[in-house]
């Protein structure tokens, strides 16, 4: 074998050689060989035992890297021996001297030695420092679970004749083993210590004045009192119903009343934090409740972000389909995820309105015809769902947060899972086919039934236009329609100068109608249609002239007559209830990894938290260790020394909203290569990308990387998610408050590679929309 082909096979198996040489440091290289390499060849093991035993003998050669060193170089003696090596060669020399067991070896000096060896711990170091510098701690969206070291603020005091001299004292923590007492002074009272304490009668706690017994453990001074705690733990000989019945107390009163103050502040933050994230996510959500076999939509969530960033309109009207709605629960199912199209095509016979899954195109085949045909008619939504279960221990909880009686909102109840979607219409509308399709008969399963679902929506008090409060009221009402017939109708609800009512549907309607309620006192009132829906029956009517108009002060005395009745039918209430309800259960299963991000002077110190779901993927193809989340692979520059973002600074500034982050895995090796954007949407690229998935050679991973300014410096939520810190500290409370200005973006990393596989298999390719510029060019 001549010396080119020998250093060919020590070239291709150098991490073999390397794995070897502790085996050899040890005498044990033919233990090594055979358990690494027993399948080679034996002409090839001979060379890497060769190759083994020459780099682990020692030498006294002097390295010397200042021919392709950073300066300054250093001289040093190392083991005796002289050297002349940079910050980076010293590193090396100590890191290939550990890895010979602390010996000064010929494996050594030709590492030092080595130039490509030296580039190569130059591109690690940069890499390892960019990866650092984007690395951001995680948050769960799940409750924080404090464990049996949840403690409470009560609002009870207890008192006892050893203990300052019988005063009732504030209560600044119970828990499950033991309980925090506030004083003005320093009591007098001394470690271990037994107290019996009298706590009064307490819902759910005591039936009566009942005393427990605690052993004085410690007192200090609490500076953000400004007051003295003794804290006492529990007795071994209290009651063990006493203590079950505490515990259950704490349990249930622990999203009804403040926690120990340093507990509440890590409550408070990570409310307000989530709070923040859905209100400016771009994922909208849908609220279901169980339908036979399957489930059916009941509620929408409004908030300023998603309607801004979707055309909610269109956006419900493509999942309201029974039987398409029915299809989609299924995948979702299965899947946790799909991809909604909602659109016209255009046929001989006419215009079709179609509604599919992408995999049911992919399943009938129709994928690259559906999409083109789609995209060519110019009416086309494109939705991503995603489905979180609700369990009911968070409605449980959304109901005792904001003190919501559950009989009277037993539909809530009933909601057992959340479905999030957003308008992702962006990435079809200019699909154009790369080659010739075969155009097939449309399938009857992908045409709309028109049998719809009614999907009610929400929303917070900032979105409602309504000036009036409006009553839920069912009253029988009649409608003229010539100068002797009238229809009855029934009233959906009222207000001072306006009404809902229900109609049978397809009855024809003038643009005013003269209304009569005999149980409201209105006879042959004048009213305006506002809107009127003739697939539903629903009506909605306003008073030509209010001023002139007695309805609307038959309304006002009604109300006021009877308050207690109007109250709980008041809509305003009723939807503030609904809304805090649902807020409460969507802030626990957002869809997306999200980044939040705070004012600063650097780009990358404004990445704050990133709060993802346990059971999400958004993060692949990297993966998080422990709380610590990478974010380089979305984020960073390419080919750069430094870390930096030239993404962020785009969306920080407000130039760009979306970005796709795509990289193909390598299957072989699990090597990732990244893809420009432009060049996955656009080039020739994409179809050697689509061949080298139909030969299963890559793996395509596509990743939308949103940012949403913040819409201001408050929540719906966040005089709620303060009010109990308020209780406890308020100078903490003030700088919480104070912090809240501080948030400027949102950030959501959302995988949708599914899509985005499929699509690029259906040889369907995005048309240039823009020439690109020079600098584009060439990057």
């Amino acid at each position: 074998m001549s010396a080119g082909e020998e250093q060919q096979i020590i070239k291709q198996y150098q991490p073999l050689i390397r794995a070897l040489i502790p085996y050899e440091q040890d005498n044990r290289l033919l233990e090594g060989i055979n358990k690494f390499s027993k399948r080679l060849p034996g002409n090839i093991r001979k060379i890497i035992k060769e190759e083994v035993v020459r780099l682990t003998s020692l030498t006294d050669a002097s390295a010397d890297n200042s021919a392709f060193a950073k300066f300054p170089v250093m001289k040093f003696k190392h083991f005796g021996i002289p050297m002349r090596l940079d910050k980076v060669g010293a590193k090396i020399l100590q890191n290939e001297t550990a890895l010979y067991q602390e010996r000064y070896t010929v494996g050594v000096f030709e590492s030092v030695m080595n130039s490509d060896f030296y580039q190569t711990q130059i591109k690690r170091d940069q890499f390892k420092k960019i990866v650092e510098a984007f690395n951001v701690e995680s948050q769960s969206f799940t409750d924080i679970d404090f464990g049996d070291d949840i403690a409470v603020r009560p609002n009870f005091t207890v008192s006892s004749v050893d203990f300052e001299k019988g005063r009732h004292c504030t209560v600044s923590s119970l828990s499950f083993t033991g309980i925090a007492v506030e004083t003005k002074r320093p009591p007098n009272v001394s470690t271990g210590d037994i107290i019996t304490f009298v706590i009064p009668e307490v819902m759910g706690l005591t039936t009566e004045p009942t005393e427990i017994t605690y052993e004085l453990d410690a007192i200090k001074y609490n500076k953000h009192l400004g007051k003295y705690e003794s804290f006492f733990t529990v007795s071994s000989e209290t009651d063990l119903s006493l203590l079950n019945n505490l515990k259950r107390y704490i349990k249930g009163t622990s999203y009804k009343q403040p926690l120990q103050r340093d507990l509440e502040i890590e409550r408070a933050m990570q409310d307000l934090e989530r709070d923040r994230i859905l209100e400016n996510s771009p994922w909208l959500p849908v609220f279901l409740s169980a339908h036979q076999k399957s489930l059916k939509p009941i509620i929408a969530l409004f908030t300023k972000a998603n309607v801004d960033n979707n055309n909610s309109e269109k956006l419900l009207a493509s999942l309201q389909d029974k039987t398409h709605f029915e299809n989609l629960v299924q995948e979702l199912h299965k899947y946790n995820e799909a991809f909604i199209f909602h659109g016209v095509i255009k046929t001989k016979s006419g215009q079709i309105t179609i509604t599919a899954t992408h995999r049911q195109l992919v399943e009938l085949g129709q994928l690259n015809a559906s999409v083109s045909l789609l995209v060519k008619s110019g009416v086309v939504t494109c939705t991503q769902c995603r489905l979180e279960e609700v369990s009911r221990e968070d409605k449980v909880k959304a109901f005792a947060i904001h003190d919501i009686p559950s009989k009277e909102f037993e539909h809530l109840a009933a909601l057992s899972h959340v479905m999030y979607c957003r308008d992702i219409s962006m990435y079809l509308t200019n699909l154009t086919l790369s080659e010739k399709c075969d155009f097939k008969p449309l399938s009857k399963t992908l045409r709309a039934t028109g049998d719809n679902w009614s999907i009610d929506f929400v929303m917070e008090d900032d979105l409602d236009r309504r000036s009036e409060t409006r009553y839920i009221i069912d009253k029988v009402a009649m409608i003229k329609v010539g100068l002797l017939s009238s229809i009855n109708v029934r009233v959906a609800d009222l207000s001072a100068s306006g009404m809902k009512l229900m109609v049978a549907p397809g009855t024809e309607l003038q643009s005013d109608v003269r209304v009569s309620v005999p149980d409201l006192k209105i006879k042959n009132e004048r009213y305006k249609v506002v809107h009127y829906d003739a697939a539903s029956g629903v009506v909605r009517l306003c008073l030509e002239d209010v001023k002139k108009s007695k309805a609307g002060a038959n309304v006002d005395a009604m109300v006021e007559e009877n308050t207690a009745y109007f109250k709980i039918r008041d809509i305003a209430r009723i939807q503030r209830s609904t809304h805090r309800f649902i807020w409460e259960l969507a802030v626990r299963h957002m869809p997306s990894l999200s980044v939040l991000c705070v004012m600063n002077r650097h780009i990358l110190d404004r990445l704050k938290t990133v709060y993802q779901s346990d059971s999400s993927d958004d993060l692949y193809p990297f993966s998080r260790t422990a709380n610590i989340i990478p974010l380089h692979g979305f984020f960073a520059d390419k080919a750069v020394a430094k870390p930096k973002s030239m993404m962020l600074e785009a969306m920080f500034k407000g130039d760009v909203e979306n970005n796709l982050v795509v990289h193909c895995v390598r299957k072989s090796d699990n090597r990732l290569v990244y893809i420009k954007e432009s060049d996955f949407l656009y080039s020739k690229l994409r179809t050697q990308i689509q061949n080298q998935l139909e030969e299963e050679k890559v793996q395509v991973s596509a990743t939308n990387v949103t940012a949403i300014r913040c819409y201001g410096a408050t929540t719906p939520l966040t005089k709620k998610r303060l009010a109990q810190l308020s209780k406890l500290d308020k100078a903490m409370y003030d700088k919480l408050e104070t912090m809240q200005a501080g948030y400027t973006h949102c950030i959501f990393v959302t995988n949708m590679s599914a899509l985005h596989h499929d699509l690029v298999m259906a040889k369907l390719i995005a048309k240039q929309e823009r020439p690109l510029s020079e600098d584009e060019a060439t990057a």
